[in-house]
């Protein structure tokens, strides 16, 4: 069975066109014709717009575009990390430096010992500190034991003043948390917007909102409206054929539209400023 680009070519020398007419034709520059026929998808433009002109292509000679379609997804997938050989051999030799030790009986015994003496290092921490707390507040019986009566009526008074300071205090931090509590709610509340885009022809179109894709398809002449949480990207293949509202409001976006391949991809904020996205 013959490949996806000897059926192209072969179908290309049959209808006896040159790249100029079938550019004029099917509205897709010549190099790319030419890169799409040499299999050079590094050529070709945005993802979006690549897609579309490799199906008008293959549509016009009547054939099927799935097989190039499949290169193309391998192309643009993205490659995984190579892991440094350095690193690679440094973990390799630590872990074996462990196993060896490890895999010696006498180290062994040693490795047994030293976790046989932390439990018992813990324990003796532990009675110390606690037996140093239990001296600690007899002393303070003591020295309020040795206090006069006068006294103590003096500092039991300040201890209530004090206790009464404590709970202002606490009263005041419970008041600041609720205060960041609110202020943090109101933050995270997401912003869902209506959108309206409008084709007049062709396009191929992505969406996406703050959390997950919203759209990925060809639109024909027509309206579509669906909804996402801000901020939105879009990507439109023919920016020439749509029109973006976005809660009711056009929003313009002329200034990402990426020369004459007439491709935009561009983000829109809260308050529908847009920015542009080089790709």
């Amino acid at each position: 069975m013959k490949s996806w680009k000897e059926q192209l070519i072969e179908k290309r020398d049959e209808s006896g066109f040159t790249s100029k007419e079938i550019s004029d034709k099917t509205k897709i520059p010549a190099k790319f014709i030419r890169a799409i026929e040499e299999g050079d998808f590094s050529s070709l433009p945005a993802e979006i717009f690549a897609r579309s002109q490799i199906e008008r292509l293959f549509n016009f000679f009547e054939l099927d575009p799935l097989d190039i379609l499949k290169d193309y997804e391998k192309f643009i997938a993205p490659q995984e990390p190579v892991k440094d050989s350095f690193q690679s051999d440094l973990e390799e030799s630590f872990f074996l430096k462990i196993k060896n030790f490890l895999n010696l009986k006498k180290n062994q015994k040693n490795f047994l010992i030293i976790l046989s003496i932390i439990p018992i290092f813990l324990l003796l921490v532990f009675f110390i500190f606690k037996d140093s707390s239990k001296v600690t507040n007899n002393e303070k019986l003591i020295t309020f034991d040795r206090i006069t009566g006068e006294d103590k009526k003096e500092l039991i008074q300040d201890d209530d003043i004090i206790s009464e300071s404590n709970l202002v205090l606490k009263e005041e931090k419970i008041s600041s948390s609720a205060d960041r509590e609110i202020i943090i709610s109101e933050a995270d509340i997401e912003l869902i917007r209506d959108i309206e885009i409008i084709i007049d022809g062709e396009s191929w179109v992505v969406v996406f909102d703050k959390n997950e894709r919203l759209l990925y398809e060809l639109m024909q002449t027509g309206s579509y409206q669906f909804s996402g949480i801000s901020p939105l990207r879009f990507k439109i293949g023919y920016a020439p054929s749509a029109k973006l509202f976005i809660d009711g409001k056009k929003i313009s976006f002329s200034k990402a539209i990426k020369g004459a391949t007439n491709y935009a991809h561009f983000l829109v904020n809260e308050v529908n400023k847009v920015d542009s996205i080089r790709d």
